[in-house]
């Protein structure tokens, strides 16, 4: 087991709050995905999707932890012109050591 250097911490507290979470009104404003699709892409439920977007007393605000995955792949679809599927590959590897 490794312990972590004073630079890893660093860079974690860089990554910590980037990208600031991304609330699912604002992402379906810049990407036009479905109900069906942004279930698919935060994990959560087409129901709890659509109380996001609800009115009224069985609107629900969507946690964080959703959020910050939309704005996660904002930033990874934002820059697909960029990002090589080998380097996402190469950071994903199930093979860590």
């Amino acid at each position: 087991m490794t312990r972590p250097s004073q630079r890893q911490w660093e860079l974690f507290r860089l990554y910590e709050n980037c990208p600031p979470p991304l609330p699912p009104l604002v992402f379906t404003q810049l990407w036009e995905v479905s109900y069906r699709e942004l279930a698919a892409l935060t994990g959560a439920s087409r129901s709890t999707i659509e109380h996001w977007f609800s009115s009224g007393e069985s609107r629900r605000e969507p946690a964080e932890r959703f959020c910050r995955r939309l704005a996660e792949i904002h930033l990874l679809w934002s820059n697909s012109d960029r990002l090589q599927p080998s380097v996402i590959q190469r950071w994903c590897r199930l093979d860590r050591p």
